[in-house]
């Protein structure tokens, strides 16, 4: 049974000369360190401003299958798209692809929690999120 995924944002990110492993190819840490900057510039487009009297969305899990090497000259897009909402919680989805290639490098898919950051638990997904979707 095929998931519901909507594409939320597409980000372009220039990889960074200093990400270059021993190995000749981009780190396993930085992959991680983009799909971040890429959910936090999705966040940043949306009411969210995680001060301590506010809500919402942490990353609970993420887990990235590694598919080709990414190599140094490289232009990403990397492609967000999130999943049905739960009451407190959502996934996400983020493919990192080459801008002329079209090679997808990684896919990233993320567990997202919707948290009380007075409490630091977790609590329902506000009216005006709920309504993007």
């Amino acid at each position: 049974m095929e998931q519901y995924k909507k594409n939320v944002q597409t980000a372009e990110m220039e990889m960074r000369w200093g990400e270059m492993d021993p190995l000749g190819h981009m780190n396993n840490v930085s992959y991680f360190r983009y799909f971040e900057e890429s959910r936090i510039s999705w966040f940043s487009k949306l009411p969210i401003t995680y001060k301590p009297e506010d809500q919402g969305p942490i990353l609970g899990t993420i887990n990235c299958r590694f598919l080709r090497p990414a190599i140094y000259p490289e232009i990403f897009l990397l492609k967000t798209s999130i999943g049905k909402l739960g009451d407190k919680s959502f996934f996400m989805w983020t493919e990192m692809l080459g801008k002329k290639s079209e090679i997808c490098f990684a896919e990233a898919e993320a567990k997202m929690v919707w948290i009380d950051m007075r409490t630091g638990h977790s609590c329902k997904m506000p009216t005006w999120f709920r309504e993007l979707f």
